[in-house]
């Protein structure tokens, strides 16, 4: 019994390794190739026939791309050219941060006051509202464009940041996390609360925000991730080029460097990795505790 045991924990521990490792090969894969060499990167991944990276067939030649995880040469070439000889690529993570730093803190803001006044009101019907506020949630964002677009050009901030910041702002995910906190919320504790005459905004900010930390910085993470890989928006908004985030930056952009892409790609991760393992923990227990699988 012992020995299928085993064998069971080593067969589960071998599925998430390799699991983790395919999870994590593109990953690598980026950050390799941004210490090639343009020249080593034109010839193995550019869409032209050259030398380089054809053979002969018998009317011609064809084209093939040398993937490879490891460069033949190390070069810094691609990090220098971004980093120092090329900075104007810095505009593009500041167009970033304008985006997701409003976005995350509006939902910090918007999100547990929504979630709270749909757990605590008495009004008829409250839970059919409710329903048809989290629907939005599994609608792709592609459907829902269009009246954005519209309602952006009612408001008359269309080609501007408003037009997506705005709607990101009361995105649901934040207030159906929240809610599924505060349902298992001691319910004596808010009715104590308000025997001792606190309002409901007192009671939210005293008694409620401090006790549900983990889900606030669970929202925040998924938030800024969401924002700061805003590509279809943006495109749909933002006519300027340089206006553009890095997302949307490296989607519609021709490099003629293509060890350019690597790099730039790797340096946009870093933010978003850094506040993923800031907030790991209380990314796991606040989504635990809300139910979410």
């Amino acid at each position: 019994m012992k020995i299928k045991k085993h064998i069971s924990y080593n067969s589960r521990l071998l599925i998430i390794i390799i699991s983790a490792a395919l999870s994590l090969a593109p990953v690598a894969f980026m950050i390799t190739n941004s210490f090639m060499g343009a020249g080593e990167a034109a010839a193995r991944y550019t869409n032209q026939i050259i030398p380089e990276n054809s053979f002969g067939i018998i009317d011609g030649r064809m084209h093939y791309m040398d993937v490879g995880f490891l460069p033949y040469l190390l070069s810094t070439t691609s990090w220098r050219q971004i980093l120092i000889e090329d900075p104007s690529h810095y505009r593009f993570l500041v167009n970033s941060i304008i985006l997701a730093v409003p976005i995350v803190l509006g939902q910090l803001i918007i999100a547990p006051l929504a979630a709270y006044s749909f757990e605590r009101a008495r009004i008829k019907h409250k839970e059919k509202l409710y329903f048809l506020y989290i629907i939005i949630m599994l609608l792709p964002m592609q459907a829902l464009l269009v009246p954005h677009f519209i309602a952006a050009g009612f408001m008359g901030i269309r080609d501007s940041y408003l037009a997506i910041i705005l709607p990101a702002i009361f995105a649901p995910l934040g207030v159906f996390l929240i809610r599924q906190q505060l349902k298992g919320f001691q319910k004596e504790i808010l009715e104590a609360a308000a025997i001792d005459g606190a309002s409901e905004f007192k009671i939210l900010l005293s008694v409620v925000l401090p006790n549900i930390r983990p889900a606030m910085v669970a929202l925040a993470v998924l938030a800024f991730a969401e924002a700061w890989n805003i590509i279809d928006q943006a495109i749909v908004f933002i006519s300027g080029r340089y206006d553009l985030p890095m997302s949307a930056y490296l989607s519609v952009s021709q490099f003629q460097n293509i060890g350019m892409v690597f790099a730039l790609s790797t340096l946009f991760m870093i933010p978003a990795l850094i506040i993923f393992i800031y907030g790991q923990d209380d990314l796991n227990e606040g989504i635990g505790y809300s139910g979410i699988r």
